[in-house]
């Protein structure tokens, strides 16, 4: 059975079974899924005791896209394809409010999570009082219109937690008096400060293409069969919940109050099990009114539709979010101790 297989199966059972977005009572507790953080090299995690969630900032994405450049060896030929799933809740579209809910609940359940394991946290208010957050500056903030992003045809919402400021953004880190007032900030605190990154994503997307060239075929009398080229692509999505780095190089960023700073990176997406979506479909005019035009269901591209209803994209998220927290505290305990 190949990989496009399994994962189509994966899909169609996820689209027959009942919803398991909300976690049922006598269900055993799922474990957390730890390994997918890259911090192998991290100097600040296996001395964590206290840290402050300085930001939390989250991309929920509209639309999730695959791509694949493929070139063949022999001929030297060079071939593209994408896929796109596209995110629609029938009950009417979700809101500023629905979203800045779930950040902010993912704020509470983070700071929740690191006290139940032994790691002291710094209140929202405490952070908020200081100099350093006092003085990070207009230019850094998101303003409310900056809140519905759109790039290389993804849309996504960003939210951050309690309608916070950008503490930091890009590759580059903290300079000049921002610099110091940080370090000064994890100093006085005693503990390590994040600047957290992260996407919330409504499926997994997977494309395949293959190339295959046949060579020109001379026949007789100057009759030749010319060269060809044929693609053939492949592709499964599966409507499941993943959470993971932000795109554009917009990752999570810690810092002491002496030593180098660092990313925290994730290997791979964590993945939410649990069916939440009701109808998957290549047809646009299934979508409510105005919806195709607004996403251009572009030709060059499979389109996918995944809809469901608001609450069950908000236990599905609420679900992911959580996953997440408890895979990133199990983790850090784990380096902790060892």
């Amino acid at each position: 059975m190949n990989k496009k297989t399994i994962i189509t199966l994966a899909v169609l059972f996820a689209l027959s079974t009942p919803s398991m977005a909300q976690k049922k009572k006598d269900d055993p507790k799922e474990k957390p899924d730890a390994t997918q953080f890259n911090w192998e090299k991290s100097k600040l995690i296996p001395k964590l005791k206290k840290l402050a969630i300085t930001e939390l900032t989250v991309n929920y994405k509209l639309t999730t896209t695959a791509r694949t450049v493929v070139q063949e060896k022999g001929s030297r030929q060079i071939a593209g394809a994408r896929v796109t799933a596209y995110l629609e809740t029938t009950d009417g579209d979700l809101t500023n409010d629905d979203f800045q809910g779930l950040t902010d609940h993912f704020y509470d359940y983070f700071q929740k999570k690191l006290k139940e394991n032994g790691i002291d946290t710094v209140g929202w208010n405490q952070v908020t009082a200081t100099e350093f957050y006092q003085k990070i500056g207009s230019d850094d903030e998101k303003s409310e219109d900056d809140s519905k992003k759109e790039t290389g045809g993804n849309k996504w919402v960003a939210s951050t937690a309690h309608k916070g400021k950008i503490v930091h953004s890009g590759m580059a880190g903290f300079a000049g008096g921002k610099g110091k007032r940080a370090q000064d900030f994890a100093k006085d605190l005693d503990c390590v400060a994040a600047a957290f990154k992260v996407n919330v994503d409504f499926a997994d997307v997977v494309l395949n293409l293959d190339l295959k060239t046949t060579a020109r075929k001379d026949l007789f009398d100057g009759w030749y069969y010319p060269a060809t080229t044929t693609k053939k692509y492949t592709w499964a999505i599966n409507p499941e919940f993943r959470v993971g780095d932000q795109d554009n190089k917009q990752w999570t960023y810690a810092w002491g109050s002496k030593g180098w700073p660092e990313y925290l990176y994730q290997w791979n997406d964590i993945p939410a099990p649990g069916a939440y979506a009701e109808t998957m479909t290549e047809d646009p005019s299934k979508a409510r009114s105005g919806l195709a035009k607004q996403f251009a269901f572009a030709k060059e591209l499979t389109p996918v539709l995944i809809q469901t209803t608001r609450s069950k994209y908000k236990a599905a998220a609420t679900h992911a979010i959580e996953k997440w927290v408890d895979a990133f505290v199990a983790r850090a305990v784990q380096m902790r101790k060892g």
